[in-house]
């Protein structure tokens, strides 16, 4: 740490934006009233062109030493005359000393989430938490539009025009448009979840290892050894999606299998989308005739294709022919598995909501039309904006 810490300042608070963990590079982002600002920077950051902090010009990249002993070659860039993000090497020693540098100083540490809280409006806090939730680049790359602007122009459009008579139904299709991504918008930040089921050794656990490119789930040829559900994240296409490798089921099952077995159709009736495998190498059983009755929307797995086939009995004409043993339509179930999930794709200039809070209050503000209660749909919409 610098020798130039006499100063404290107590104003200033600092975050580390990126994930902890091993990494090539960090951002800790500083914020907070000017002088105090400076003068914590100034106490531990050295540019290599010999200026203060404060004569630094905006949305420079300045590169320098943090501290005298021991220093750190790290970048900082001024946001603006209140903020700074310092970026330096990904790893926990060099975060752990900046930040203890930095509280040293007198800066509070907050999480990202409490620093966003702190200097962006409510709704911008909400739509970069969502941000800082997503999995994968696609989800990011929409979440990201929604906080630059493009979900708060939305939301503002609902508000009552004050010039204008009221019109219900226009205010109402307004409403329906972003509920319309509602399923999309929250699955930006969880993932869908796709459930394999199926008799015992019908090879539930082969297929979630083939769809993953990786061995997840334990294949043992013996009936039963799955007895919890296992699940694995992936992305498809940019898409998050969560598979669960489920107990298989049947009528007749041990106790302790039985267990395995109520928790597969609990995380069944969960699902987004299930997954029903048909083993086609063995004749038809009861317990699958109970499974596809029961699962009627299922996509349906006609499994190991590559043994010869001793099915008898009319497969659903919706089957899909797999095999995880050559990988045979691997490719086609995971296509088919987007298309069913993400039927469509919203363009780079459709607003989303992305929270369940959101979604409530839009669903509150159509009921409030339908009713005619034009005060409450005021206020409903208001709290979207975080304005009451």
């Amino acid at each position: 740490m610098s020798d130039r810490s006499e100063i404290k300042s107590p104003s200033c608070s600092a975050a580390l934006l990126t994930p902890r963990g091993r990494g090539a590079v960090a951002t800790i982002r500083v914020h907070g009233e000017s002088p105090s600002l400076i003068t914590s920077i100034n106490a531990c950051f050295h540019a290599v062109n010999k200026k203060p902090w404060e004569q630094q010009p905006v949305n420079r990249i300045v590169y320098g030493l943090w501290g005298d002993a021991n220093s750190e070659d790290l970048v900082l860039c001024r946001l603006d005359n209140n903020t700074v993000d310092i970026h330096c090497h990904g790893g926990l020693a060099a975060i752990d000393r900046i930040l203890q540098d930095l509280q040293t100083q007198g800066c509070v540490i907050n999480s990202s989430q409490e620093l966003a809280r702190k200097t962006e409006r409510m709704l911008e806090a909400e739509l970069q938490e969502t941000v800082a939730a997503a999995t994968t680049y696609r989800a990011a790359e929409i979440l990201l539009r929604q906080s630059q602007g493009l979900l708060r122009a939305a939301f503002e459009s609902l508000l009552p025009d004050t010039n204008t008579s009221f019109l219900p139904e226009q205010y109402q299709s307004r409403i329906q448009n972003l509920l319309h991504w509602d399923s999309l918008g929250l699955h930006l930040t969880s993932p869908w979840r796709v459930v394999l089921a199926g008799r015992p050794n019908v090879g539930k656990s082969s297929l979630i290892n083939a769809l993953l490119g990786y061995d997840r789930s334990i294949v043992f040829d013996e009936a039963g050894t799955t007895r919890d559900v296992l699940t694995a994240n992936t992305a498809i296409e940019g898409w998050p999606f969560q598979f669960s490798d489920t107990a298989g089921l049947r009528e007749q099952a041990a106790p302790l299998e039985a267990e395995g077995i109520q928790r597969a159709e609990q995380v069944l009736n969960e699902a987004d989308c299930r997954v029903i495998l048909i083993d086609t190498s063995q004749s038809v059983h009861p317990d699958d005739q109970r499974l596809l009755s029961q699962w009627s929307d299922s996509v349906v797995v006609a499994h190991k294709v590559d043994l010869p086939q001793c099915w008898d009995a009319t497969l659903p004409e919706r089957a899909l022919f797999v095999s995880s043993k050559t990988n045979a339509g691997i490719d086609a179930l995971l296509n088919h598995l987007v298309k069913r999930l993400v039927p469509e794709v919203p363009d780079k200039k459709t607003a989303i909501p992305v929270t369940r809070r959101q979604i409530e209050l839009l669903h509150q503000a159509a009921e409030a039309l339908r009713e005619v209660d034009h005060q409450n749909y005021d206020t409903l919409i208001r709290q979207l904006l975080f304005e009451d």
